[in-house]
């Protein structure tokens, strides 16, 4: 008889690649009350800088996965910033249109849909390259 052996392979599973998915309920409510924020009047610059923000990251992960959906989403986002931008300094006011809402509204949905899709390493490789672009415009 043959001997055999105590060796036995264990099952590699798969790596936790979705930290987003432990903190997700928290992270998405923060993301629509910025959304929230804009339609109800009270938005400051900070609410459009974590929005700026948002766009950004999304912007360079789905141009890194040739996502073009989610890249016409962010050129969108683009517009509605720049009106939003546009209407603060003329009114001082952050304030945004009924199609414009609808709007952040979606990409609140489309942004956590994607980055719940994505690894984590993703995410810091993205936030990552957003810090040097700011880095070197500045």
């Amino acid at each position: 008889m043959r001997k055999q052996s105590t060796y036995r392979q264990k099952r590699v599973s798969a790596p936790m690649l979705i930290n987003r998915g432990l903190q997700n309920d928290d992270l998405e409510v923060r993301e629509r009350m910025i959304a929230e924020a804009f339609s109800g009047g009270w938005a400051t610059e900070r609410h459009y800088d974590e929005l700026t923000d948002m766009r950004n990251v999304l912007t360079i992960a789905a141009a890194h996965k040739d996502d073009q959906g989610v890249l016409s989403m962010c050129h969108a986002m683009s517009i509605v910033m720049n009106n939003i931008r546009t209407r603060y300094a003329e009114t001082n006011r952050m304030g945004v249109s009924g199609d414009e809402v609808k709007l952040l509204r979606e990409f609140c949905g489309v942004y956590a849909d994607f980055w719940l899709r994505q690894s984590v390493g993703m995410y810091e490789r993205c936030c990552d390259e957003l810090s040097r672009l700011m880095n070197d415009v500045k």
